[in-house]
């Protein structure tokens, strides 16, 4: 089993424009998609109700009719390519636990990219992506513990991002202790060459054919 986590600074940052642009791109890939509930007021500021709909210490949902719900991250998964699409919604004391049994619906010898900040806390990766922007300056503490485990950093561009701001947030990264080599693409903008040396730099790294 390979695989890749896909990490961010904060909330916000485009990991998910990120993971979809990788399954776009990179062969029979398949993905996990992490919840985490969290304690207290929701750390994203956001209306998905996760956390107060949440009984189980987990739920591992692979139901189509629930994976492909318009809008949903898993849908978007699932139409960017990924084989299979399972999603895991953990309490955080019970993220280990979720985590290992969410693996088990995958084969042994998948690919899976996997979406979601907790999973470097509980679970070793073969590659560890971390996404930052320039749009959002906020690092959380969460990504400074798993910092060590990160082998590529990608900053999300877009068009109209001063080149100043990117070199900011270079800076920034460095500052936390990454220094990973760095990608800056743009995954929402066609022929653009950045992208291109992101993907065969990853295709390279998984032994893919470039």
């Amino acid at each position: 089993m390979r695989i890749i986590s896909i990490t961010g600074t904060a909330s916000g940052v485009g990991k998910t424009t990120v993971a979809r642009f990788l399954l776009q791109h990179l062969e029979d890939f398949s993905a996990l998609k992490i919840t985490t509930k969290h304690e207290g007021n929701c750390p994203r500021h956001s209306a998905c109700d996760v956390c107060e709909t949440m009984k189980r210490p987990y739920t591992i949902t692979i139901d189509p009719l629930q994976i492909n719900q318009s809008g949903k991250d898993t849908a978007l998964f699932k139409n960017a390519g990924a084989r299979k699409v399972v999603w895991l919604q953990a309490h955080s004391e019970y993220l280990k636990t979720g985590i290992e049994e969410a693996l088990t619906y995958f084969n042994k010898n998948d690919s899976i990219l996997v979406e979601g900040n907790s999973f470097l806390h509980a679970h070793d990766a073969d590659i560890g992506i971390l996404v930052a922007t320039p749009r959002e300056t906020k690092i959380k503490r969460s990504t400074r513990q798993i910092v060590s485990k990160i082998d590529l950093a990608v900053i999300n561009k877009y068009t109209d991002d001063n080149p100043e701001d990117v070199i900011k947030t270079q800076e920034r990264l460095h500052q936390i202790g990454c220094h990973a080599p760095v990608h800056i693409i743009n995954p929402l903008q066609e022929n653009y060459t950045p992208n291109e040396v992101f993907l065969n730099h990853m295709k390279e790294m998984i032994g893919q054919f470039v």
